[in-house]
């Protein structure tokens, strides 16, 4: 389907965008439409998306998609566009002829882009309150705040105390003692009220209404007038009709037996009359009530007792289900309905009251404190413009009038409320209002997604479209699919039409595979599936060399799997990780340390140092703790931490974790990159925290605690999610939903044959009805008011999970691997998808059941060295020296190479902690080195000047090229990929993006210039991207202990090793730095590459980029003859990096130390190379000349061995 074709006529429309079909390209480019075809502004455009995530990168894409428009009509011939754009500007060009004037509406809609609304939904309507707060009748300034969970546990805790623990003692008794199958638990008790109240306050599609009469009510007279009442109508209900169910049962046995099987619970022939032990119970109850209150009965009438287990519903389909057999006992529903109210409806009727309670208590306070959660927002729109009379209201023809263009993103993942709201205000003939989305991948009903919804939008649209154009997938891959789907998704009856695949025909050779879809068959019974998908991972990794770990992806359905997984393969030394983001005290890490710190507080506390022992941080035998000599190791350990709670100061919070990992070894931390990143996260944070706070561990750690706790925390925010630290991410791990919108090139899909119609079964307490869209509490599963919920809430919840299936298999762009439960056959895949594929050859394999031990050594080999973690932890060499006391003066802080540079240059400009990224400025002096172009002695690629001499100068542009690097991936982004990344950036950093043709010439080169025969000649588009680190922080411990840091003794480190460069002569300038530090020194190098043919022989060097401007003016362009050899060295001098590099290489020197095995430095640690971006040369005419081995803009300097162990020393 051509979107040039979508008339901008003010209707209704949607679009259908399968997955890989370019659904955010689609509406960029409409955009685009709107703005040069209907003039209209970036402040009538509103785009509602689903996350800020992909509201981020929607404007992005806008931006992006306007740039590179502009691009095309300056070089026409310098810039290829896409068909679409394309085409759509031949056309255009028929009303409009003069490229100036659609540039200059270009420049006017990028100058004003800030004013173009891209928003979620909940944003959108907080927007909406926060104008007409006063037309709305809603608070002003409201406290817009998701979490309160803090406030439902308060509300639960006080109710707690008010009303249940004022009960009689009977009821309170046997509350606490029910059993209850429940999704929230097996007790009737505060959490379980916390999470019913939650939820339904964050429900966003069904109403929890509120029964009056449950307000002034005394509860322990109302439950037992309830018990009471109700027993009596079972007495008389089993006296009618319990025999005749008693028969009927009998008659269950019997047909049981008749098939040959055998039921546990109903019998042809049962040993005792059950009718008439009930019947005698029943009789002794009512004996007893002539004397007793009914809450002394309370837990004999409503206890697991006879009636419950044999005569109850519950059981009874229980056993008719089980042996697939057809029974009714419709005539018994009123007999079954008085069981469950004595057995069930008791205390459901608690349950009901106490939670009507809370959530009046709940809707008080929040409008008393003037707190909305996001639903919240939803609810007083709604309740304002879908609710009551708009005749003439202003702010609903404000807010109709501000907007003519609407488009609406991920709209399957719409519910009824919000398409209501969007329909009252732009569903009308002044608006352009579309909504893309594939009801194929509506797989978020959990959170309010309601694919009803859309299939109703669908129904009112004017015109719909399809998109059948997929960019992801292979035309190999892509006829499987289309051949699995051809009869659509049949439970969710939803069509599915064949798609074209227009993949890059020339994608690289190596993901070129014979057999594109793959089944793995294995039996569940014989074989463990985390241990099957482990050893074909390492077969296949054996058998696929070229294959970049990190493009393969493990999709599964539940967290736990990803961690199940994780374990097995880092067992074999395989890099992986775990894909979904979550906040940084939410981890494993978080409580580990927990651990550390407590025994550092409390080293003499044995019930301290004995939990830390056992964590994963020493890995001790619990079991061992008794024997004598385990006892002396926890002495050890106690001496130990009495030690690091004494230096704590002197070394630092993340120097001690450092050392206990490298002291004790331990293999799960060390070879578990999240758990290992987590860690540095986490105590990097406590680092900061305790210096500001005067390294008061007491004060940080009850801060601390206070972040583990979600209601208390204060660090949120993307800030604080974990971060990727390592050097190489490795195979990615990922649910199903957390991996839409995301493409790999091979996906293995271990669970899918899991899902079946019985796979999804549903608990209360809260049930939800789809047709009057209310909320019913009950704590039965099988009460017959519940099973009608329960039936349509499992056939839902089936059908989502096709649709999750459909999203599993459309991820992969070259090569998709199922697993296959031979012995689980009747399920979605096997039933209605694999028998599509009749007329297609699928490769079917199976794995050996273990592995050899060659190969274990072999996987364990190639990914030992590639373990290594971009982000380096501080010191291993440790100073044992007491520590002196610390003067209340003493500052102890972070300092950078920037820092000590700039007392120089008397600056006190803030930087990054890290690093900065200057764009300095040479003008040479001798007109010979100023003047090639005008020489003819000079080779062409010594004159010709670099494209990177119009790149504005300046810090904010040297971040800008360090950004656009940093991102780019050096072997597997093409031209337009790199070129796309570049227009993001030059769009973040507001440059020029008719700069980007020129960006793409610069960055190209530096992956094509050859880094001379000391690193073999290799470039960096040669090295694969598994082997290439980028952005490595590292920390260095400053000591004070005696004294402090300072020039003099780092200056003593250039009189080694006078052989290499910048020797006596640079010595004496690093003394002019004045440096005179404690704390810590950060900082980050740009890249880490092995160079060597094998990588265990691999000598490890430190790449930095610099922007430098060399010229003989500040106007005249950069050519490379001006960055040769000695203008290189003075400018290398002149900023002080050869201390730079030295630092680097201590730096890389302390991780190989650590994570190679055998790490020599004179065989391992290979040296630093410079990069002057804007010194490079044309790769052609550069490779034309043979005069020269290394290319102006490249100073390589090895590594002096003798200087970086003195540094090693002296940090």
């Amino acid at each position: 389907m051509d979107i040039n074709k979508i008339k901008l006529d003010n209707n209704f429309k949607l679009i259908e965008a399968s997955a890989g079909t370019g659904k955010s390209f689609t509406l960029a480019h409409l955009v685009l439409r709107n703005v040069l075809e209907k003039k209209i502004k970036p402040e009538e455009i509103l785009l509602l998306s689903f996350t800020k995530n992909t509201c981020t990168e929607l404007r992005d894409k806008i931006l992006s998609r306007f740039s590179k428009l502009k691009l095309f009509l300056q070089n026409p011939d310098g810039i290829e566009l896409d068909n679409t754009l394309l085409e759509w500007y031949k056309n255009f060009q028929k009303e409009e002829t003069n490229p100036k004037k659609i540039i200059f509406d270009i420049d006017n809609f990028i100058n004003a882009i800030y004013k173009l609304k891209v928003t979620t939904f909940h944003a959108f309507c907080n927007n909406i309150l926060e104008e007409f707060s006063i037309d709305i009748g809603s608070a002003q300034d409201p406290f817009i705040e998701n979490n309160i969970d803090n406030l439902y546990q308060d509300i639960i805790d006080d109710l707690w105390i008010e009303q249940f623990q004022n009960l009689d003692p009977e009821i309170i008794s046997a509350v606490n003692q029910k059993k209850i199958s429940s999704k929230y638990g097996s007790k009737i008790n505060k959490s379980f009220f916390v999470e019913i109240l939650k939820n339904i306050d964050q429900e966003n599609i069904c109403k929890f209404e509120i029964i009056n009469k449950y307000k002034n009510i005394d509860i322990s007279n109302y439950l037992k007038e309830f018990l009471h009442i109700n027993w009596k109508a079972f007495c008389v209900e089993w006296n009618n009709n319990g025999e005749e169910l008693y028969l009927k049962l009998i008659s269950l046995g019997k047909l049981i037996k008749e098939i040959g099987c055998k039921s546990q619970v109903y019998s042809s022939k049962p040993r005792n009359n059950k009718f008439n032990q009930i019947t005698e119970w029943i009789e002794e109850i009512n004996k007893r009530l002539n004397s007793e209150d009914i809450s002394q009965l309370l837990y004999d009438i409503s206890n697991e007792d006879l009636l419950f287990k044999y005569f109850y519903n519950k059981n009874i389909n229980k056993e008719i289900n089980k042996f697939d057999l057809s029974l009714d006992f419709s005539r018994f529903k009123l007999l079954q309905d008085k069981i469950y109210k004595i057995k069930e409806g008791f205390y459901t009727e608690f349950v009901r009251i106490f939670i009507q309670l809370a959530y009046i208590k709940l809707i008080t306070l929040k409008r008393s404190l003037s707190i909305f959660n996001f639903n919240d927002l939803i609810k007083t729109v709604e309740k304002k413009y879908l609710g009551s009379d708009l005749t003439n209201d202003k702010s609903l023809s404000e807010i109709q009038n501000r907007f003519k263009c609407v488009l609406v993103d991920e709209f399957q993942d719409t519910d009824n409320i919000q398409w209501s709201i969007i329909k009252k205000f732009f569903f009308t003939k002044n608006h352009f209002l579309l909504c893309v989305g594939d009801p194929k991948q509506a797989i978020y009903k959990f959170r309010g997604g309601d694919i009803e919804t859309y299939l109703e939008a669908k129904s009112d649209a004017i015109e719909v479209f399809s998109l059948t154009n997929n960019f992801r997938s292979s035309n190999k891959l892509l006829d499987v699919i289309n051949n699995l789907y051809k009869n659509g998704l049949k439970e969710s009856k939803l069509e599915y039409k064949n798609l074209n695949s227009k993949l890059n025909k020339s994608f690289n050779h190596k993901f070129d595979f014979k057999n594109v879809f793959e089944i793995v068959e294995f039996s569940s019974k014989e074989v463990d599936i985390e241990d099957l998908v482990t050893k074909y991972i390492v077969s296949f990794l054996l058998n696929n060399n070229e294959i970049d770990i990190n493009k393969i992806s493990i999709l599964t359905l539940y967290n736990s799997q990803c961690l199940e997984l994780k374990n097995k393969l880092i067992k074999l030394n395989i890099p992986c990780q775990i894909k979904n983001k979550k906040n940084i005290f939410d981890t494993e890490a978080s409580t580990l340390l927990v651990l550390f710190i407590e025994s550092i507080l409390y080293p003499r506390r044995y019930r301290n140092i004995s939990l830390l022992a056992t964590s994963k941080f020493i890995e001790m035998d619990m079991a061992e703790l008794i024997d004598h000599q385990i006892s002396k190791k926890i002495e050890i350990l106690t001496n130990q931490c009495i030690s690091w709670s004494l230096e704590l100061k002197e070394k630092g919070f993340l120097t001690l974790v450092n050392e206990l990992i490298i002291n004790y070894k331990s293999s799960s931390i060390i070879f578990d990159a999240d758990l290992y990143s987590n860690l540095f996260q986490l105590s990097e944070i406590i680092e900061i925290e305790l210096i500001n706070n005067d390294f008061n561990l007491n004060k940080v750690f009850k801060w601390y605690l206070n972040q583990l706790d979600d209601s208390l925390r204060s660090c949120t925010g993307e800030d604080y999610f974990t971060k990727d630290y390592n050097l190489q991410n490795g195979i990615n791990l990922s649910t199903i939903h957390n991996s839409k919108g995301l493409e790999y090139e091979i996906v293995l899909c271990p669970y899918l044959s899991i899902i079946s119609n019985k796979s999804n079964k549903t608990k209360g307490p809260i049930w939800k009805s789809n047709l009057d869209r209310s909320i019913y509490i009950n704590i039965s599963n099988n009460y017959s008011k519940v099973e009608d919920f329960k039936l349509i809430e499992e056939r839902d919840l089936f059908k989502e999970s096709e649709r999750l299936i459909y999203v599993a298999l459309t991820r992969s762009k070259y090569k998709l691997i199922i697993f296959n439960d031979i012995n689980n056959t009747n399920n979605i895949i096997n039933n209605d998808l694999l028998p599509n594929l009749e007329n297609i050859n699928v490769h079917k394999s199976k794995i050996e059941n273990k592995i050899e031990a060659k190969n274990i050594r072999e996987i364990s080999n190639k990914f030992n060295i590639n373990g290594l973690n971009n982000n380096l932890w501080k010191i291993n060499k440790v100073n044992t020296k007491k520590p002196k006391k610390i003067l209340s003066d003493e500052v102890i802080s972070f300092s950078s190479y920037s820092s000590w540079i700039r007392k120089e240059k008397k600056s006190d400009s803030a930087s990054n902690q890290y690093k900065d990224y200057e764009d300095n400025i040479s003008i040479l002096n001798n007109l010979k080195e100023t003047n090639l172009d005008k020489s003819k002695n000079y080779p062409k690629y010594l004159t010709l000047s670099n494209p990177l001499s119009d790149f504005p100068k300046g810090t904010i542009a040297g971040t800008c090229l360090h950004k656009i690097i940093e991102r780019f991936d050096f072997q597997n982004d093409n031209a337009d990929k790199l070129l796309d990344l570049i227009i993001e950036e030059l769009n973040f950093f507001q440059i020029d993006t008719s700069l980007a043709l020129n960006v793409r010439e610069g960055i190209l080169r530096i992956i094509n210039v050859s880094l001379g025969r000391k690193l073999l000649n290799k470039k960096l588009i040669d090295i694969s991207s598994n082997n290439i680190l980028k952005e490595v922080k590292y920390n260095l411990t400053l000591s004070y202990n005696g004294k402090n840091i300072n020039s003099y003794d780092i200056s003593k480190c250039f009189l080694l090793d006078q052989e290499f460069e910048f020797g006596k002569s640079y010595s004496n300038k690093i003394n002019d730095l004045q440096i005179l530090n404690k704390g810590f020194h950060s900082g980050c190098i740009d890249c880490v590459v092995p160079i060597g043919n094998k990588l265990e022989d691999s000598k490890w060097w430190v790449i930095d980029w610099k922007s430098n401007f060399i010229s003989g003016s500040e106007n005249s362009d950069c050519l490379p003859g001006n960055y040769n050899y000695e203008n290189m060295k003075e400018e290398m001098i002149k900023h002080h990096y050869p201390l730079q590099s030295h630092l680097y290489l201590l730096a890389l020197h302390r991780l190989l130390k650590w994570r190679l095995k055998n790490y020599q430095p004179n065989l391992h640690l290979g040296g630093y190379v410079y990069l002057f971006l804007k010194g490079l040369p044309d790769k052609k005419l550069f490779e034309k000349s043979v005069e020269k081995d290394i290319s102006p803009g490249v100073f390589i300097g090895q590594a002096p061995i003798n200087r970086i162990n003195y540094l090693d020393k002296l940090f």
